[in-house]
């Protein structure tokens, strides 16, 4: 078992999806996900996974590069979510003990996915005292698109509904979507709306959208709070993109697989740090694009108290 130690956290992780499936703290399990590599598989596999190379959804599955249309395989109806049927959250990822840091390393041929160029990306966890890091970063030898995230789902409370947690989230916008679950392509205020989390308060509702953070892309600022109001648990969850995903779980049912019991609807929230989903498709969202000799790079922290 690859683990990370602090005196205030335990962090074990899994090759498979390069994802972290326990992260013990204050005498809780604070992420839900299979028990097991199997249980995975066979329930949600995105829980904790580093999505790429593509997290969120593309619309009709192509995008077009450079005067190029790219056919991508679809896994959401016609639709590609995540990056596609056999996505990275899927592969089992090389894995380098560095000290007190666990690198992950992966590689993904040109088209894969129908994404074209080869990209090696590397998912690079650290723990130190209560603050756990993730950096995740891609190269590629042609132009592409991409957009890596953490599909960890969260609860910090000892009972199964992620509702009574309260939620800040450091933005005044977000992006609406299509009845396909698709971003319409507009960037809405969250003014006057449910999407209001400016202010701490309680999840209390169903939601699967993205916020547009505030602060600059690139810079490391803080995202999202989350609070266990009951016990007084709180993570802060700080990134250097400029999108936050927040989905509390609504596909889940007791025929998945889980530690401890079956998941449940609505038993954790996921909160993905990253670019805006289906930003290809849409000129006003920010760039996916990556090209030859540039770098991807998304830092993530989760800050525990």
């Amino acid at each position: 078992m690859l683990e990370l130690l602090s005196p205030s956290l335990t962090v074990r992780f899994s090759t498979l999806g390069a994802r972290p499936v326990a992260v013990l703290f204050d005498g809780i399990d604070a992420v839900r996900c299979g028990g097991t590599d199997a249980d995975i598989m066979a329930g949600d596999w995105t829980a904790g996974a580093v999505c790429g190379r593509f997290a969120g959804r593309i619309t009709k599955a192509r995008f077009a590069l450079d005067g190029v249309e790219h056919k991508l395989v679809p896994n959401f109806g016609e639709h590609q979510l995540h990056g596609g049927p056999d996505n990275f959250g899927v592969r089992h990822w090389k894995a380098e003990r560095q000290g007190d840091t666990i690198r992950f390393s992966i590689s993904s041929p040109d088209g894969d996915q129908g994404f074209p160029g080869a990209v090696d990306a590397t998912a690079k966890y650290a723990l130190r005292g209560n603050v756990l890091s993730l950096d995740i970063e891609a190269r590629t030898t042609k132009p592409t698109v991409i957009n890596m995230t953490s599909h960890a789902y969260w609860n910090l409370s000892d009972n199964g509904n992620a509702f009574d947690h309260e939620m800040q989230i450091d933005g005044d916008a977000y992006l609406p979507l299509s009845e396909e679950l698709l971003p319409s392509g507009e960037i809405r205020k969250v003014e006057g709306t449910r999407w209001d989390f400016r202010k701490l308060r309680k999840v209390a509702e169903p939601y699967d959208n993205c916020w547009a953070l505030d602060g600059k892309r690139g810079e490391m600022k803080r995202g999202l709070v989350l609070c266990d109001p009951a016990s007084g648990r709180r993570m802060e969850v700080w990134t250097t993109e400029c999108g936050m995903q927040m989905y509390t779980a609504l596909h889940w049912n007791e025929t998945m697989p889980g530690k401890g019991g079956p998941l449940r609807q609505y038993q954790a929230i996921a909160i993905e740090p990253q670019n805006f989903p289906d930003a290809p498709t849409h000129a006003n969202f920010p760039s996916a694009v990556l090209r030859q000799g540039e770098a991807y790079r998304n830092r993530i922290e989760w800050r525990f108290s």
